[in-house]
């Protein structure tokens, strides 16, 4: 019986984000695209690690920035909700807050599966990142 590339990928996302630190950033989008070079529209995600186990999870048509939060609280996020409201003052379509890692990952294959014109799991880039930590003494 043969493994589909997108259960896999979906696998090795949800392993991939399961209880990672606050602030930690994943990005995903099509390998072969350079956003100082590529002027084409294309789908990019970002999951950024919030508090409490809350996830936001971001899509633009060009590779996103890091934000530059004032805090990675989850308190008074609307959870499960697609937010579509120009609040990010950058290249984002919108944007979920949500502890459902499998709708997270489920969620971003279906973009580039549905929206963007890949064809198979090589297509598509990965970065990640840990937040910075400031040297703390006692």
């Amino acid at each position: 019986m043969a493994v589909d590339p997108w259960d896999s990928l979906s696998a090795w996302l949800i392993e991939s984000m399961y209880a990672k630190p606050v602030g930690f950033i994943i990005e995903l989008g099509p390998s072969h695209y350079i956003a100082e070079r590529d002027d084409a529209k294309v789908v990019c995600a970002q999951v950024v690690v919030l508090s409490d186990g809350v996830m936001m999870l971001r899509r633009s048509r060009t590779e996103l920035g890091h934000l530059l939060l004032a805090d990675y609280s989850s308190a008074g996020l609307r959870l499960d909700e697609w937010q579509h409201d120009g609040h990010f003052d950058d290249c984002t379509d919108g944007y979920l807050f949500t502890k459902d890692i499998r709708l997270i990952a489920r969620t971003c294959i279906a973009w580039f599966r549905i929206n963007s014109g890949i064809n198979t799991t090589d297509e598509i880039g990965c970065s990640y990142r840990l937040a910075d930590e400031l040297p703390r003494f006692s």
